[in-house]
């Protein structure tokens, strides 16, 4: 399908509001009990053409269990009974959609999250329980082409690795001065994002060796200043979310400078804090932005396209979002989500780290897609 949107007078005007809508809503949110809307919501608004649907949310175990059957439900037994547990989504960073699983790296928890929306399921690497295994602060996974899990864990100042079957496998260690808030696997390789030292570290994945550290330029504006997450696509190209200059940098495989998107503000396209960032399949790039509350989706030549999820919506607002994954997984699953005619060509979820307040989940489930006639 082919996206084309242009960002209306309307939008422009919401993004400049969307600060003050922030501070509105949470005052609001304290004087009164807010009745969460069902009424679908689409970005752009009308009279755009739509392109973006909010679809649902997860927030805990009975959001998936609901949805499957009652025997699908995985349940937890304590003792000689068996009851069914609601297991909730505590504060959040990273998210990955990897076969038809999303995987969350909650640090409230120091665990990983591994949620089977189709199943009805919500379960933990088996791993995390051994003393080995057992992570501190998990902020953001990858997985590589064999199916091993890699958890950047700011607490442990490792990444830790886990085999296909949740088992721990080996940890790598870094400087005294590197804090990894990211990992990314391409080919044989281990991307870390390193904001100790604003730097990207390449390693070998099987045996931590490093290979190269890139990131730092001679020229201000091509260097790294506290890097928040980054993303590389299927050709290689990485995009970084650069907290100290508010762009997405993004640098070629072997990390060469190719440009910067986005600056510092409040008009369309520019960040005010931006953290989770995704590449789709056809290079569209989605930057999640905490400062506005929203996340911005461009085309594979950087232009904007459009932004979603502003505040004050009577559904599909974010709050203080931070991971975002994009996949075409489950699109039938969630299909019945979507208004009649309005056909899914992929799943967005973005993390809430404020989830559960004013109706905001813990993960916010947007459709692209188009409506047909």
């Amino acid at each position: 399908m082919a996206l084309h949107i242009k960002v209306s007078i309307i939008a422009k005007t919401v993004i400049r509001m969307l600060l003050i809508v922030c501070i509105g809503a949470a005052l609001a949110g304290c004087a009164q009990k807010l009745v969460c809307s069902t009424k679908p919501t689409f970005f752009p608004p009308a009279p755009d053409e739509p392109h973006i649907q909010y679809l649902t949310g997860i927030t805990n175990s009975k959001d998936v269990g609901e949805k499957a059957s009652q025997s699908s439900f995985s349940l937890v037994v304590t003792g000689n009974e068996t009851q069914e547990i609601i297991r909730k989504i505590g504060k959040s960073f990273g998210i990955v959609a990897y076969k038809g699983k999303l995987y969350v790296a909650e640090s409230a928890g120091s665990r990983v999250v591994i949620i089977d929306p189709v199943a009805g399921t919500f379960d933990y690497p088996r791993g995390m329980s051994t003393p080995k295994g057992a992570l501190k602060e998990p902020i953001n996974l990858a997985f590589d082409q064999d199916g091993y899990m890699y958890v950047a864990d700011t607490g442990r100042k490792q990444v830790v690795v886990y085999n296909p079957a949740g088992d721990y496998a080996r940890e790598f260690s870094f400087g005294i001065e590197s804090k990894i808030v990211s990992v990314a696997i391409y080919g044989g390789k281990l991307y870390a994002l390193d904001l100790g030292t604003s730097r990207i570290r390449v390693l070998d994945r099987k045996t931590g060796e490093e290979l190269s550290v890139f990131g730092y330029s001679e020229t201000p504006n091509q260097s790294l200043r506290a890097p928040g997450n980054f993303a590389i696509d299927s050709d290689g190209a990485i995009y970084v979310s650069n907290i100290g200059n508010n762009k997405v940098m993004k640098f070629d495989i072997d990390g060469n400078f190719l440009q910067a998107v986005g600056g510092a503000g409040d008009q369309p396209g520019q960040f005010a804090r931006p953290k989770g960032v995704a590449v789709d399949d056809a290079k569209r790039l989605y930057v999640v932005d905490a400062g506005l509350n929203v996340v911005h989706l461009f085309d594979d030549k950087s232009r904007l396209l459009t932004f979603f999820g502003w505040p004050g919506l009577e559904t599909g607002s974010l709050s203080l979002p931070a991971g975002i994954a994009v996949t075409k997984d489950n699109l039938q699953y969630f299909q019945k989500y979507a208004v009649p005619g309005f056909q899914l060509e992929s799943l967005i979820f973005v993390v809430n780290q404020f989830g559960q307040n004013m109706c905001i989940p813990r993960i916010s489930v947007y459709g692209l897609g188009e409506m047909k006639k």
